[in-house]
């Protein structure tokens, strides 16, 4: 994806990005980005399978993820993991990103197990 991605592309991931970072403090605006954030990785990776796989995943487990977003710093540290990411996708660092990409969702998890 990071090799493949358009500029147009990056460039929509990083304003999505960016108005996350203004929504920390609005937790129901940084909740629908933070989905469009993710759904639009998702699009441009280009894998429709996935794509519906992740969008009924995400229908379960909304309140959770929620829930794990409201700990103590995850909504800090979640988005530190997204600056991380959309440095390597300009970079054009697939290894990279992908690497970040798998901490991310762990993070998550994580997150929501605890």
């Amino acid at each position: 994806m990071a090799e493949r991605a358009s500029d147009a592309e990056l460039d929509a991931l990083q304003a999505l990005h960016d108005r996350l970072e203004k929504q920390v403090r609005q937790r129901d605006a940084f909740f629908a980005t933070n989905e469009a954030f993710h759904f639009k990785l998702l699009e441009v990776a280009g894998n429709r399978w996935r794509t519906q796989i992740v969008a009924d995943l995400r229908k379960v487990m909304k309140l959770n993820r929620h829930h794990s977003l409201l700990k103590q710093g995850r909504i800090g540290e979640s988005l530190a993991e997204h600056r991380a990411l959309m440095r390597a996708l300009d970079a054009r660092d697939a290894r990279r990103a992908t690497q970040l990409m798998r901490k991310h969702f762990e993070s998550g998890l994580e997150a929501a197990a605890g």
